[in-house]
Parts: structure tokens; sequence; C-alpha cells
């Protein structure tokens, strides 16, 4: 049992430390979500963004501390997000997608 105690504050540790990722994947997972109230063409499923989402923390690369490596995370997750679901949008529309995860992610 104090095997247990301990893996599960380590286990507590680590995860509290990737807050910021989950943050920013919920914001721009609702931003791509809000899309739809500017078009009825634009939906993309929670299983795209996820896909994504997970394919951007496999691409990235290492780091040698854990700082770095949420650097890192934050911004190929941002860009990763940002670049595949711009290709579906007008080209009009993509300056709105722009300014919605700006604000977003600085509220």
């Amino acid at each position: 049992m104090a095997d247990a105690k301990e893996v599960e504050i380590t286990i507590n540790e680590t995860r509290s430390t990737y807050t910021t990722i989950a943050i920013r994947g919920s914001v721009l997972y609702f931003v791509i979500a809000d899309l739809a109230g500017i078009n009825s063409m634009y939906q993309n499923s929670l299983v795209y963004v996820k896909f994504l989402f997970n394919k951007a923390i496999t691409q990235s690369p290492a780091a040698d501390t854990i700082e770095a490596r949420l650097d890192i995370l934050i911004d190929r997750i941002t860009r990763m997000l940002y670049t595949n679901i711009s290709r579906g949008l007008f080209e009009a529309d993509k300056m709105i997608y722009s300014f919605l995860i700006s604000t977003s992610i600085l509220r």
C-alpha cells in the first residue's frame, strides 16, 4: 500500500505538470467547434482534433527540461491544429479563425 501511495503521488505530480498542454488543447478544440457558427460547413469531429493533437505530440522533439518540453508541445500543437484546420477554411474566414485562436489563448 505504501508503494501504491508513492506511485500515485508521482503520477499526480507528473499529470499536473502537463495541465497547460491540456488547457491549450481544450481552448483550440472549442475554437474549432465554434467555427460551425461562422459556416455550417466547418464541422470537425473531436476524433479528428484528437488525432492532430496526438500527432503533434508524437512528432515533437524531446527536450532536456520539462519547461522546454512544454514550450515545444504548446508550439507544435497550436501550429498543427492551426495549419490543418485552416486548410479547410475559405480564405475570408482564415483571419477570423486566427483572431478567435488569439483571443481565446489570451483569455
